[in-house]
């Protein structure tokens, strides 16, 4: 894939960040804040990871590549966008007249080479944007990995067994179980019990406010929260209508949980 290296060269252009400050970084996910006020324009830079954009304040933006192709966006309030396959080198122009603002949740577990190939291993550190190495992946993950783009609001809510509770899935692989859903819990309802997870669970608090009753926990909007593997948290409360991005890096639970009358429900 020929994503503009030799351009980048030939311009003596310096590549800058894919967003402009890290909130969060773990070995899991690396989040970023993207912010373009008017008529603002973002660096040329690279993607070496997947990632899953979701916009928290905007409207009509464009994308520029390093090769001159132009491509116009719509970006407003809860718009997420999934890119799971290397692009050309490209920057982001607000051309709207209210202020861009958006998460960019950069997934470590794979990492592309300078030339954008997927690497299903380690990467050497002058290959890699920070040093960092990528474990081995298996053929199902690589496998499941393609470009997605989804207009959330035109996706239905899928109400789950649990009254009060719904979801929009945006992605999933059935090989492994990971999953990357919208989920909404109507106020007042929780999760009942205090239960653990067979892979560990990141959220990121679009709207509401939701509480972990035993420990007082709250996310509103803008919050990150991961639950790693076989810790036991909750029962949970949604003090207000509350929505977020969930994220699964497996199953959802070992076993059904009793809130479910469904097996559909618990993954």
């Amino acid at each position: 894939m020929d994503n503009g290296q030799n351009l980048v060269r030939e311009r003596d252009i310096k590549l800058g960040d894919v967003g402009h400050t890290i909130i969060l970084e773990n070995e899991h996910v690396r989040i970023w804040e993207v912010r373009l006020e008017p008529g603002e324009t973002i660096d040329f830079h690279m993607h070496y990871h997947p990632c899953v954009i979701i916009s928290l304040n905007g409207d009509a933006n464009l994308v520029e590549t390093i090769f001159g192709d132009t491509r116009d966006t719509f970006e407003p309030m809860g718009k997420t966008l999934w890119f799971g396959d290397p692009r050309p080198i490209h920057r982001l122009h607000n051309k709207s007249d209210v202020t861009y603002v958006s998460r960019l949740i950069e997934l470590l577990h794979i990492e592309w080479k300078i030339d954008g190939t997927m690497v299903k291993g380690s990467l050497s550190a002058a290959e890699t944007p920070d040093g960092s190495k990528a474990p081995e992946l298996s053929k199902e993950v690589s496998d499941a990995l393609e470009e997605i783009l989804i207009q959330t609001d035109d996706l239905e809510w899928s109400p789950k067994s649990l009254d009060g509770l719904y979801q929009k899935m945006l992605w999933r692989n059935e090989a492994t179980g990971a999953s990357i859903a919208l989920i909404r819990f109507d106020k007042g309802v929780g999760i009942p019990s205090a239960h653990l997870h067979a892979s560990n669970q990141f959220m990121y608090c679009l709207k509401g406010k939701y509480r972990y009753i035993p420990t007082g926990i709250t996310l509103v909007p803008g919050s990150y929260y991961c639950n790693p593997k076989g810790c036991v948290h909750g029962p949970t409360i949604a003090d207000e209508d509350s929505v977020f991005l969930e994220i699964y890096d497996g199953p959802h639970y070992p076993v059904k949980p009793d809130w479910y009358d469904n097996e559909e429900d618990a993954t």
